[in-house]
């Protein structure tokens, strides 16, 4: 095949893939045209949407068909993990509301952050109108809670003094964790920045170099949660922290402090970089990690504080 001819064919393949393209989002409308008109006038609720909210709170709104034929009676609202396409999905499962017949909006309460599709099957004086269309009465994608934003002041928190107690076993505990042996390192940063983050311990004069602290975790952490983002830690924990491979700790903490977590996991997470960045010789940075997290854990991250600023 010569050139000329292998650019014809490649001309023709890709206006073949562009006309394909136009057909199936053609055939699309006109499917979605028909289904509009079709059931225009049968108790079927369209156009819903589910949005997440503030904490925990996901509000599913729609709009009512103009003059239904039967009546509506009731509306029963279905929330699954799974999108459903078919009335047959929701056999056996139980509504989580049944509301009034005018309503078009509802507010549904989520505990974890697990994608959830919402179907609403219209009740009649006939019994259910057992017909489920994507984008019409169920939802096309999941919807999660979002993250809580965060108070000008941090609440108060109970520093949980336990260290991970040696050669103990816990229902699905962490790994066993060593005392980790440190090393001292060259001034990272410049001695006026050292004297000026000393202050922040409430100390005026420098302290010797004390014994290597040993690695902590807190209690919440020491048995794996079920699921959501406490779970996601703790398999970074249980990965990567216990086992010692702290550099790759770090970047696994960096990447879920900044994703969609709860403010006590990110707290938590924050606490554990600054750990790993100790352990990891990281002490400039381990100091900065510490000096953020000080105002939620105050008497725990001035101890680290302190440990990090000796070997700097």
């Amino acid at each position: 095949m010569t050139f000329e001819q292998c650019h014809i064919f490649m001309t023709k393949t890709y206006f073949h893939d562009i006309i394909v393209t136009m057909k199936k989002l053609f055939c699309s409308l006109i499917l979605i045209t028909a289904a509009t008109f079709l059931f225009a006038d049968r108790p079927l609720i369209r156009d819903i949407q589910a949005r997440a909210g503030s904490g925990t709170k996901v509000k599913i709104t729609w709009q009512l068909p103009k003059k239904p034929e039967p009546a509506l009676y009731n509306l029963l609202i279905y929330r699954t993990t799974e999108q459903i396409t078919s009335y047959n999905q929701l056999e056996g499962l139980e509504p989580i509301a049944a509301i009034a017949p005018d309503s078009s909006s509802y507010t549904d309460t989520l505990g974890d952050l697990r994608d959830y599709y919402y179907t609403i099957i219209s009740e009649t004086t006939a019994g259910p109108y057992d017909v489920v269309l994507l984008s019409f009465n169920s939802t096309i994608t999941g919807v999660h809670l979002t993250a809580k934003k965060q108070s000008d002041v941090p609440a108060e928190k109970t520093d949980y003094e336990t260290v991970y107690p040696d050669g103990t076993l816990r229902k699905t505990p962490l790994p066993y964790l060593d005392i980790i042996e440190g090393a001292g390192a060259e001034p990272l940063i410049s001695d006026k920045t050292a004297s000026n983050v000393t202050k922040l311990t409430g100390g005026n004069k420098k302290a010797s170099i004390s014994s290597p602290l040993t690695p902590y975790i807190f209690e919440e952490d020491l048995v794996s949660p079920e699921s959501g983002d406490a779970y996601l830690l703790f398999e970074i924990l249980k990965t990567s922290f216990v086992t010692r491979n702290y550099k790759e700790a770090i970047d696994k903490l960096n990447q879920l402090i900044g994703t969609n977590i709860s403010e006590e996991t990110r707290n938590r997470a924050s606490f554990y970089l600054g750990e790993s960045q100790y352990f990891n010789k990281n002490y400039e940075d381990a100091v900065r990690s510490f000096v953020r997290i000080q105002s939620v854990y105050p008497t725990l991250a001035s101890k680290w504080l302190e440990a990090s600023l000796d070997r700097l």
